[in-house]
Protein backbone atom coordinates (compact mmCIF):
# COMPACT_ATOMS: atom_id res chain seq x y z
CA UNK A 1 0.00 0.00 0.00
CA UNK A 2 2.70 2.14 -0.34
CA UNK A 3 3.13 3.45 3.17
CA UNK A 4 7.01 3.99 2.78
CA UNK A 5 5.94 6.65 0.17
CA UNK A 6 4.59 8.34 2.88
CA UNK A 7 8.11 9.51 4.96
CA UNK A 8 10.40 9.73 1.67
CA UNK A 9 12.69 12.65 0.99
CA UNK A 10 10.10 14.34 -0.61
CA UNK A 11 7.22 13.52 1.15
CA UNK A 12 5.41 12.91 -2.32
CA UNK A 13 2.87 10.24 -0.44
CA UNK A 14 1.93 12.56 2.45
CA UNK A 15 1.30 14.94 -0.23
CA UNK A 16 -0.56 12.85 -2.70
CA UNK A 17 -2.42 11.29 0.23
CA UNK A 18 -4.04 14.41 2.11
CA UNK A 19 -4.66 15.83 -1.86
CA UNK A 20 -6.94 12.95 -2.03
CA UNK A 21 -8.06 13.65 1.13
CA UNK A 22 -9.26 17.22 0.46
CA UNK A 23 -10.74 16.17 -2.86
CA UNK A 24 -12.76 13.71 -1.41
CA UNK A 25 -13.98 16.17 1.52
CA UNK A 26 -14.63 18.54 -1.09
CA UNK A 27 -16.50 16.18 -3.42
CA UNK A 28 -18.91 14.26 -0.50
CA UNK A 29 -18.88 17.00 1.94
CA UNK A 30 -19.13 20.04 -0.16
CA UNK A 31 -21.22 22.15 2.86
CA UNK A 32 -18.51 21.36 5.17
CA UNK A 33 -15.87 21.69 3.15
CA UNK A 34 -16.68 25.26 1.70
CA UNK A 35 -17.23 25.93 5.30
CA UNK A 36 -13.83 25.45 6.44
CA UNK A 37 -12.24 27.13 3.31
CA UNK A 38 -14.74 30.06 4.59
CA UNK A 39 -12.68 29.76 7.88
CA UNK A 40 -9.27 29.43 6.35
CA UNK A 41 -9.30 26.30 7.82
CA UNK A 42 -6.94 23.73 5.34
CA UNK A 43 -7.33 19.88 5.73
CA UNK A 44 -3.63 19.38 6.34
CA UNK A 45 -3.95 21.64 9.67
CA UNK A 46 -6.01 18.57 11.22
CA UNK A 47 -6.05 15.32 8.86
CA UNK A 48 -2.18 15.60 8.52
CA UNK A 49 -1.46 13.45 12.05
CA UNK A 50 -4.72 11.02 11.19
CA UNK A 51 -3.62 9.98 7.78
CA UNK A 52 0.27 9.72 8.02
CA UNK A 53 -0.25 7.46 11.05
CA UNK A 54 -2.94 5.80 10.07
CA UNK A 55 -5.03 6.84 12.75
CA UNK A 56 -2.92 4.79 15.59
CA UNK A 57 -1.32 8.18 17.01
CA UNK A 58 -4.90 10.09 17.70
CA UNK A 59 -7.36 7.88 18.10
CA UNK A 60 -9.17 5.37 20.25
CA UNK A 61 -8.15 1.33 20.03
CA UNK A 62 -11.62 0.23 19.25
CA UNK A 63 -11.46 2.49 16.02
CA UNK A 64 -7.71 1.89 15.24
CA UNK A 65 -8.00 -1.49 15.79
CA UNK A 66 -11.03 -2.09 13.18
CA UNK A 67 -9.66 0.40 10.81
CA UNK A 68 -6.28 -1.61 10.46
CA UNK A 69 -8.37 -5.23 10.00
CA UNK A 70 -9.92 -3.26 6.86
CA UNK A 71 -6.66 -1.38 5.67
CA UNK A 72 -5.03 -4.55 5.59
CA UNK A 73 -7.76 -5.93 3.37
CA UNK A 74 -8.88 -2.60 1.48
CA UNK A 75 -5.80 -0.55 1.31
CA UNK A 76 -6.54 3.62 1.46
CA UNK A 77 -10.34 3.09 0.59
CA UNK A 78 -10.61 2.58 3.87
CA UNK A 79 -8.88 5.35 5.20
CA UNK A 80 -10.52 7.24 3.59
CA UNK A 81 -13.83 6.40 4.12
CA UNK A 82 -12.92 6.52 8.02
CA UNK A 83 -11.96 10.08 7.32
CA UNK A 84 -15.36 10.98 5.60
CA UNK A 85 -16.92 8.89 8.27
CA UNK A 86 -15.36 11.61 10.64
CA UNK A 87 -15.70 14.30 8.95
CA UNK A 88 -19.56 13.26 8.79
CA UNK A 89 -20.13 12.95 12.36
CA UNK A 90 -18.21 16.42 13.22
CA UNK A 91 -20.35 18.26 10.31
CA UNK A 92 -23.35 19.44 12.80
CA UNK A 93 -20.86 21.36 15.10
CA UNK A 94 -18.00 22.13 12.39
CA UNK A 95 -20.79 23.97 10.56
CA UNK A 96 -21.46 26.29 13.45
CA UNK A 97 -18.41 27.32 14.56
CA UNK A 98 -15.37 29.66 13.45
CA UNK A 99 -11.88 29.11 12.78
CA UNK A 100 -10.21 29.28 16.43
CA UNK A 101 -13.61 26.95 17.83
CA UNK A 102 -12.73 24.46 15.06
CA UNK A 103 -9.35 24.07 15.46
CA UNK A 104 -10.07 23.42 19.19
CA UNK A 105 -12.93 21.26 18.39
CA UNK A 106 -10.91 19.25 15.85
CA UNK A 107 -7.76 18.75 18.61
CA UNK A 108 -9.87 17.31 21.48
CA UNK A 109 -12.24 15.27 18.61
CA UNK A 110 -10.27 12.23 18.11
CA UNK A 111 -10.60 11.11 22.00
CA UNK A 112 -14.56 11.37 22.04
CA UNK A 113 -15.09 9.36 18.26
CA UNK A 114 -16.88 5.81 19.09
CA UNK A 115 -15.17 3.63 16.53
CA UNK A 116 -18.26 1.26 16.02
CA UNK A 117 -19.97 4.17 14.97
CA UNK A 118 -17.38 5.66 13.32
CA UNK A 119 -17.17 2.45 10.91
CA UNK A 120 -20.66 1.86 10.59
CA UNK A 121 -21.08 5.49 9.22
CA UNK A 122 -17.87 4.63 7.04
CA UNK A 123 -19.69 1.39 5.26
CA UNK A 124 -22.91 3.76 4.35
CA UNK A 125 -20.51 6.10 2.29
CA UNK A 126 -20.20 5.32 -1.48
CA UNK A 127 -17.11 5.94 -1.75
CA UNK A 128 -15.55 3.80 -4.59
CA UNK A 129 -11.42 3.28 -5.86
CA UNK A 130 -12.36 5.16 -9.15
CA UNK A 131 -12.79 8.61 -6.82
CA UNK A 132 -9.33 7.60 -5.58
CA UNK A 133 -8.06 6.90 -8.58
CA UNK A 134 -8.93 10.07 -10.13
CA UNK A 135 -7.89 12.15 -7.66
CA UNK A 136 -4.64 10.52 -7.38
CA UNK A 137 -4.56 10.47 -11.43
CA UNK A 138 -4.76 14.70 -11.49
CA UNK A 139 -2.49 14.75 -8.52
CA UNK A 140 0.49 12.93 -10.41
CA UNK A 141 -0.64 14.77 -13.38
CA UNK A 142 -0.27 18.10 -11.90
CA UNK A 143 2.95 16.96 -10.19
CA UNK A 144 4.40 16.00 -13.46
CA UNK A 145 3.24 19.52 -14.88
CA UNK A 146 4.78 21.21 -11.84
CA UNK A 147 8.35 18.70 -12.17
Amino acid sequence: YKIRDLFGEDMAGTHEVLYIAEKLLEQFLPELYQHLEKENIHVTMFVTQWLVTLYVREFPFDLVSRVWDSFLVEGWKVIYRVLLSLMECASKDLLGFQFEQILHYLRDFPSTVNGQDIMAGSLKINLKRKHIQKHATLWRQNLGAVG
